[in-house]
Formats: structure tokens, C-alpha cells, sequence
């Protein structure tokens, strides 16, 4: 059945009556949601739970997927049930390789579900607690690569139009290095959508005065609970680069702190002195507080960071920055895959 087809049926269904959160199972693995079978848990937020799971198809092939359930205790609640349901809808249009892919749709048992492609990989936050760890630095080369590949996937939710041509101004809010995979390959990927705000989505999922998103990546605008547009996920992109140049956050202190000093518009700290002067001009202007004086697409910035490669360093193929991952995180992927073709059985 086609994608559009399958979405409605859902829409159709989370409309209808839910059952109590008491009623509704309990994921494990080896459960059956829809089509696919959980193998083991990846990640867990605050509306939804992520699993590595499989499906049968019709050729007799398996399909793995990364499975996202909303969590039992919101599937009643039509605000959250909503935006789980415009994530996907946004996902399903926006179809450019550095943004996760969505395959499916589907409700089992009142809880909503979408299948998503499957990365093997993780996410950059995950190498560099790894990193931090180890006390090993981060190459310049591979930050400007990661960022860079980032600012691709930004460009494209930011350009997203409907079937008549009008900008749906897609902000993802949410850029950080939690939502950056990266692939055993050397792929860079944006996900989780789920604080995106598009002018023109079909359910308001924010109530006024919430923050969305991560506060050390947020920008003025953002922490001001000011509008909003493009050039907020430019700043969060500024951030991430920071963050992977300099090995720590431009702003020090608590949350609360970073919050405060956002607000008062402080000056960040200074990049490390070795920091190329090409590099440091990428990060502030992505990180000027008036959005004017900021890249205005992130098509722009990412021209900046190529730019900056004849200053700096080579350019690191796609193959070596999957290397670099996996010399780091690959027994925890190893691990991964040994619960996923014990779970799939001979082929």
C-alpha cells in the first residue's frame, strides 16, 4: 500500500478511541508492532521510544528498520499524538540523503508507529562522550565534514515546499550533535523532527512559553520565545561547530546560567588559540546574535566551510570519517548487530 495511503489510515485511526495507558502493551523485545518485530532498544526521549526492528517482506528479504513508537502513556493525548504524526508527515516530504529517510506508517494497538531507515552508525553526541572519555581530540577535519554534510540535510527542510509551491519554513529547532548520525560509511544524517515548526502545519504543538529543544543550542531568538525562522537552526549549526573545535560549549555554568547568558547576549569563550582564522570566522558568524548579520541559508554556511578547506585542511572522505567512528564506537556497534542477526536467524 502506498505511503500516502497507509497515513491516512493512521490519521483515521489515532482519531478514533485509545485505550488506557494500562491497556496498552508493553514494549519488549521480540514484540510484534505492526509489521516488525523489536530487536532491541536504541534510544528513549520524551514522547517516543526507538528500536531497531525487522519485517518480513513479500520476497522473503528482511527489511531492518529504526522503529519509533510514541510512548503508552501519550497515545491518548491527542497533543502528543499529533505531534508525533506531523514529525512523520514533515519526514515524509523532506527526501534528500542527509535526512533520515521515512519508510512507513502505522497504528498497532493505539500506539502510532514509524519505521524510519536504518543507520548503522550512531549519533555524533555518542562519540564524542566516547572522545571525552579517552581524552582524544576531535580532528578539524572531521568537524568541518560533519557540520558541513549538517548544514545539506538543514538546507533541505529549511527549502521544503508543498505541492503548490509555498515555502512550508521548516525550522528543525533542535540541531545538536544528538541528532547528528553518523554511519559505519561515513554518512551524515539529521533526525528527530519532533520540535519542528513549519508555518503551516496541521496541529499546534506548542503551547506559548514552552521551550523547545536543547538550551545550549538555542538561539536568542529561541531562548526569547522571539519568532522564529531559518537562520535559528544557523545558529544551533554554530554551536555544534564550536563544540567540536574548541571540545567544549561557548557558553560555562549550568543550564540555567547558559540560559541567562543567552539572554543577556554575553560573549561566548573564546575559541582555542590554534583555531584557524577561516574556522573562528564560520562560528561567529554563525553565532551573531542579530540573525541579519548570520548566514541566511544554510546552503550559505556550508559553501563557507568549503571554502574554508584551502586554508585549513584536506577534505576528509566520506569513508575515513566512518573509519573514525567505528575505531571508536565499534565494539558498541558490533554489539548491535550481534543482537540483530541473532534476532533475524539464518537468511
Amino acid at each position: 500500500m502506498p505511503l500516502s495511503h497507509r497515513w491516512r489510515r493512521v490519521v483515521l485511526a489515532s482519531s478514533q478511541q485509545t485505550p488506557p495507558p494500562s491497556m496498552l502493551p508493553t514494549l519488549e523485545p521480540g514484540m510484534q508492532v505492526g509489521r516488525y518485530q523489536l530487536v532491541t532498544q536504541i534510544a528513549r526521549g520524551g514522547m517516543a521510544t526507538v528500536w531497531v526492528a525487522f519485517r518480513q517482506r513479500s520476497d522473503g528479504r528482511r527489511e531492518v528498520v529504526a522503529l519509533k513508537v510514541l510512548m503508552p502513556h501519550l497515545a491518548s493525548e491527542e497533543t502528543f499524538v499529533s505531534m508525533f504524526l506531523d514529525e512523520a508527515r514533515l519526514l515524509s516530504r523532506i527526501q534528500y540523503p542527509n535526512v533520515v529517510a521515512i519508510l512507513d506508517v502505522g497504528t498497532d494497538s493505539g500506539l502510532p508507529y514509524v519505521a524510519l531507515e536504518w543507520v548503522d552508525g550512531d549519533a555524533l553526541s555518542s562519540l564524542l562522550k566516547v572522545l571525552e572519555k579517552r581524552k582524544k581530540d576531535l580532528p578539524l577535519s572531521f568537524a568541518l565534514r560533519v557540520v558541513g554534510d549538517c548544514c545539506l540535510g538543514i538546507d533541505a527542510a529549511h527549502e521544503l515546499r508543498d505541492a503548490r509551491g509555498v515555502p512550508l519554513e521548516v525550522v528543525h529547532r533542535d540541531i545538536s550533535p544528538s541528532n547528528m548520525l553518523i554511519s559505519a560509511e561515513g554518512d551524515v544524517k539529521l533526525i528527530d523532527f519532533g520540535v519542528a515548526r513549519a508555518a503551516q502545519r496541521l496541529s499546534e504543538q506548542t503551547r506559548s512559553g514552552v521551550l523547545k529543544g536543547k538550551v545550549s543550542y538555542m538561539a536568542p531568538e529561541q531562548v526569547l520565545r522571539d519568532s522564529i525562522d531559518r537562520r535559528t537552526d544557523i545558529w544551533s549549526a554554530g554551536v555544534v561547530l564550536y563544540r567540536l573545535v574548541a571540545g567544549q560549549m561557548p557558553y560555562p555554568g549550568s543550564l540555567g546560567e547558559v540560559l541567562v547568558q543567552i539572554k543577556l547576549g554575553d560573549t561566548i569563550r573564546p575559541l582555542p588559540a590554534h583555531t584557524p582564522r577561516a574556522v573562528a570566522q564560520i562560528v561567529h558568524r554563525a553565532m551573531t546574535r542579530n540573525a541579519d548579520e548570520r548566514f541566511q541559508t544554510a546552503a550559505e554556511m556550508r559553501r563557507a566551510i568549503q571554502s574554508a578547506y584551502a586554508d585549513v585542511c584536506s577534505p576528509l572522505p566520506r569513508r575515513e570519517l566512518g573509519q573514525f567512528l567505528v575505531t571508536h564506537l565499534g565494539a558498541h556497534m558490533q554489539e548491535r548487530r550481534a543482537a540483530l542477526a541473532a534476532a533475524l536467524g539464518p537468511a
